[in-house]
């Protein structure tokens, strides 16, 4: 024989009928709101059905369907009740007030630190009367709710120099056209180096990653040297020409061009583009007489960055690479075996070139940097 009938009915009007509907076969709704609004259909549909039933067809508990159908009785809703606990401690204006406290600097109230922290915060805070006895916790949990982070640091800087664009622009424009003057025989080339390269030999032998613990790299080591790296970048195939040096001077920088003319990456060239920075290595004063005096099958066309924009030089790319996968940790027992690896990266390097995906165009620089200029 059936059982008696649920004891919390269901009826349901023919707009709450397609509410439900609607919310039982929705993709981006709360999964429980999902399956809530499954609950009462089923429950109107079947008046007869025991709540185990619909709990099995449903996939959920049998307490659950009794709460929500004895719910939607009494208040005809599918939202959560007020969650019980304690009263906030905290109101939202001393909340505000500690964000805002946030988003100041620690020297405007005197204080030496550079950076916040979520105990300096506290301390501030109770110094000023805003709170009491604040929680650090707390405080970092309200500023990561509104995404901010003044424990964290990006450094940048203003354009320096009075012709940025105009220097800027010409550079940008042949990174973009580079695939295209290639087919022309037309190469863009990015020229620079990295200074003083210290080869530090550790004085504990550097042990290699293990089950639960890195690589293992004694702090104290001793200086066998260091060495002045040159790199050229070809833009449009990302093949690389390196050499390594004792100094860094003109002639070097001379013999290390006149290595890159006569290499296989300016083979065929009608036009080298040559992109450089302001560094007293490259004599801005000098090298374009000197070019001019060499007896070359190619022109070669002399682009200077803006000073201070590095960031806009392609090879520094690579050089962030060196750093990170041949320099890091330093452990090297001469300057040859310094020499050595860095030769053997940039070999390896070559055999699979692969060309560095700018984005930054000359349009966005114009429409950045030009309007403030204008407003200025």
């Amino acid at each position: 024989m059936p059982g008696p009938p649920p004891k919390y009915p269901v009826q349901l009007t023919e707009v709450q009928v397609a509410q439900l509907t609607h919310q039982s076969l929705s993709y981006t709704a709360p999964y429980a709101q999902v399956q809530r609004s499954r609950i009462l259909l089923s429950a109107h549909h079947h008046p007869d059905w025991p709540n185990s039933r619909i709990a099995q067809q449903v996939g959920c508990s049998r307490d659950m369907v009794k709460v929500w159908r004895q719910r939607w009785q009494e208040q005809g809703a599918l939202n959560h009740l007020p969650r019980p606990g304690a009263p906030r401690h905290f109101s939202p204006l001393v909340r505000t007030q500690i964000v805002a406290l946030a988003c100041t600097k620690p020297a405007d109230h005197g204080k030496p630190w550079q950076r916040w922290s979520g105990e300096n915060l506290a301390q501030v805070a109770v110094e000023k009367g805003i709170v009491p006895a604040p929680s650090p916790s707390t405080i970092r949990r309200w500023l990561r709710q509104d995404k901010i982070k003044p424990w964290q640091y990006h450094s940048w800087q203003k354009p320096s120099d009075p012709q940025f664009v105009e220097k800027a622009i010409p550079v940008l424009d042949l990174y973009g056209q580079a695939q295209e003057l290639a087919s022309q025989e037309e190469g863009v080339c990015c020229v620079d180096e990295k200074t003083s390269i210290q080869a530090r030999q550790r004085v504990s032998e550097t042990k290699p990653a293990g089950p639960g613990y890195p690589v293992q790299v004694a702090d104290r080591y001793r200086r066998m040297g260091a060495l002045h790296l040159f790199c050229a970048l070809m833009v449009a195939s990302g093949v690389t020409l390196a050499g390594c040096y004792s100094r860094k001077c003109f002639s070097d920088f001379k013999g290390f061009l006149l290595e890159l003319f006569v290499s296989a990456l300016c083979q065929g060239l009608k036009v080298l583009h040559l992109i450089l920075d302001n560094g007293s290595t490259h004599a801005p004063k000098q090298l374009g007489n000197w070019i001019a005096s060499l007896d070359l099958s190619f022109e070669v066309r002399v682009y200077w960055l803006p000073k201070h924009a590095s960031w806009l030089d392609q090879v520094e790319i690579i050089f962030s690479k060196v750093q990170r996968q041949v320099l890091t940790p330093n452990d090297f027992p001469s300057k040859v075996a310094l020499e050595r690896s860095l030769m053997g990266y940039f070999a390896e390097l070559n055999r699979h070139p692969k060309p560095i995906r700018w984005t930054y165009t000359s349009a966005k620089l114009v429409a950045r940097l030009v309007p403030a200029q204008l407003a200025a």
